[in-house]
């Protein structure tokens, strides 16, 4: 009788193990963020035309990303004059990012490119700049898959568009279906699309983070319909940050037009 009792025992333990195993095999992103804990909802990889990867987290409100300059088996630096960087998005809309002067290592410790996921860990402290810093500590990625079609951030595929632009035109929603974002004669040029209208926001190459009254050396804004420029007359450009490195900027726009339309609510956020 011990005995059957010691063999039932074994096969629910084993079971449960079982059960745990594959609990643990769930692709997952998580790490200690100063005072919480953060862990992703729901966690993906893209591989870049140019060979590096991205990988993101999200939580309702939250967004963590890693990048990462090639899918070797190594411990990749971040912070100043590094192409690999960690950023973090608050549910506020701050975004912090390693670089160029934050700190911190991503290590990318397995990985099977023919089924398509990467596991590592990473550490890093990322900025505001001039406004504040953000801690991760203790962080860790598993077997995140990288053949799922795009992050989950809802982020475009650079082969596609260079990033998101979303507004209320007058009393409408815009959500741009292409992005493109250029830089040209020092200005970074960034153009949205959406059926036959088209906004244009420019800032400068060098511009820092800040508010920026229109009109504004080195800072303008239009709204084309059907092919009519009509441009900005008044309102206002916020760069979130803009980071001459990375070639990464977010920016907020509000402006009314020499027409009397109002743009409103514009958020863009692209690479360049």
């Amino acid at each position: 009788m011990r005995r059957l009792i010691l063999l039932v025992v074994l096969v629910a333990t084993a079971f449960m193990a079982g059960c745990e195993t594959t609990e643990d095999n769930s692709p997952a992103l998580q790490g200690q963020m100063e005072d919480f804990f953060y862990k992703a909802a729901d966690v993906r990889a893209q591989k870049n035309v140019d060979g590096t990867y991205t990988i993101q987290g999200v939580t309702q409100d939250e967004k963590l990303t890693l990048h990462l300059r090639s899918g070797q088996l190594l411990t990749y630096p971040l912070g100043e004059g590094s192409p690999s960087y960690a950023t973090y998005e608050d549910p506020f809309g701050n975004v912090y990012t390693t670089s160029p002067y934050g700190s911190g290592e991503i290590t990318l410790t397995d990985r099977c490119i023919s089924c398509g996921w990467l596991t590592g860990k990473f550490t890093f402290t990322a900025i505001q700049e001039g406004i504040d810093t953000i801690t991760v500590d203790k962080g860790v990625f598993f077997k995140v898959s990288f053949l799922e079609g795009g992050l989950p951030g809802g982020d475009i595929d650079p082969q596609a568009s260079d990033g998101t632009m979303s507004a209320r035109v007058g009393a409408l929603d815009y959500d741009a279906n292409t992005v493109i974002a250029t830089l040209e004669n020092d200005i970074i040029k960034i153009e949205g699309f959406q059926g036959g209208q088209i906004i244009k926001v420019i800032i400068p190459f060098d511009g820092v983070s800040g508010n920026y009254n229109l009109p504004t050396e080195g800072f303008s804004a239009s709204l084309t319909t059907d092919g009519t420029e009509d441009p900005a007359v008044s309102g206002l450009i916020s760069i979130n940050f803009n980071n001459t490195t990375t070639r990464q900027a977010r920016v907020f726009f509000s402006f009314v037009t020499a027409g009397g339309v109002e743009v409103t609510m514009g958020n863009t956020r692209v690479n360049y």
